[in-house]
């Protein structure tokens, strides 16, 4: 079974109406007629969002979780399709798979789009090792597909070491490292 969880503060997700599983985990106003919603303090960008549902739901994972903004839309155009072809594909078997069109390469020694992020030491805090240079890819607008069994390869507390990391502010600056972590994180 797949599940699509669905970060939102204030988007239009009509969208979501189109498939059957779809959690909304959502930091903005209440919706109505949305009885798929778990409101959250909007804290953390959706990366926030996303460990929490991991952190929460552990020991009761679907097979596959398809993490979404609520807007997929600027980073994915082709996301209704894409996701159709998942949920059809009886033999689907992967592991981790970026869902954004747009795959930027990047280097924790610096990142082109955000010149000062603190990649080597949030890199260092996640995984106990420092590495000052090592070139590496990632999906922006950091949605994906990622398998029950590939997220249980880290323990649950890994995942609430993310969530302590991202819920002082509704926009840390460690938001954007963990966008670009996501592969680290399941591979």
């Amino acid at each position: 079974m797949i599940l699509i969880v669905v970060s939102r503060y204030n988007e239009n997700i009509e969208w979501t109406k189109e498939f059957p599983n779809v959690l909304i985990y959502n930091k903005g106003e209440k919706l109505d007629n949305y009885t798929n919603q778990i409101m959250l303090d909007n804290v953390g960008r959706e990366g926030h969002t996303y460990y929490k549902y991991i952190y929460d739901n552990y020991e009761k994972l679907e097979d596959y979780i398809i993490f979404l903004q609520g807007n997929p839309f600027d980073h994915s155009p082709n996301i209704i399709q894409n996701l159709k072809n998942y949920i059809n594909d009886d033999k689907l078997n992967i592991n981790f798979e970026f869902l954004s069109e747009k795959i930027i390469t990047s280097n924790l020694s610096g990142c082109p789009h955000h010149k000062k992020l603190p990649l080597i030491d949030i890199y260092e805090q996640l995984f106990n090792e420092r590495i000052n240079d090592m070139e590496f890819k990632f999906g922006a607008g950091a949605q994906f597909i990622v398998s029950k069994n590939q997220i249980l390869k880290r323990p649950k507390e890994f995942y609430l070491k993310i969530i302590k990391l991202l819920e002082y502010s509704k926009n840390p600056i460690e938001g954007y490292v963990i966008e670009r972590f996501h592969q680290f994180i399941f591979n």
